[in-house]
């Protein structure tokens, strides 16, 4: 029985500390990785003539919101981050009120699978009647706002 233990653990340490092999393709790329590296770093591209860059953070450029408004995805990612946000919210309230699912969709009057779209921070597919109903069911009220752009 023990001989067989040992036999075991033999064959494991050869394989791990690589006993009696040369070396490893893996050591030859780390290798020539590491001759790579030895030439520095890149050269700069020259700033224009005129634009002053004393005193400005060169890691600064545009907020994630331009970036999203020139890529034409801001009202969609703003409506998901919204979504989650509401469901987050309603997820929070029925922990707090130690509610079930099913106890909720009860309260409801509405089906588990309604429920679980509300619920659900990816799926922004939602109806104001749902929010109406899940707050209503859990004492609260739900308040839309409509407000302008950029506040």
């Amino acid at each position: 029985m023990g001989n067989a233990l040992k036999a075991r653990q033999s064959d494991r340490a050869g394989t791990v500390h690589r006993t009696g092999r040369g070396i490893s393709p893996a050591t030859r790329v780390h290798q020539k990785v590491a001759k790579d590296s030895s030439r520095g770093s890149r050269p700069r591209t020259p700033t224009p003539a005129g634009v002053k860059t004393e005193g400005l953070n060169p890691h600064l450029g545009s907020t994630l919101e331009d970036f999203l408004k020139e890529e034409g995805m801001f009202e969609t990612v703003h409506i998901l981050a919204v979504k989650k946000g509401v469901a987050y919210k309603f997820l929070e309230i029925i922990r707090q009120e130690k509610l079930t699912k099913d106890a909720l969709a009860k309260r409801m009057k509405t089906s588990r699978a309604a429920l679980d779209r509300l619920l659900d921070p990816d799926n922004p597919s939602v109806t104001l009647a749902t929010l109406g109903k899940a707050a209503c069911a859990l004492g609260r009220t739900l308040r839309v706002e409509l407000t302008e752009a950029g506040r």
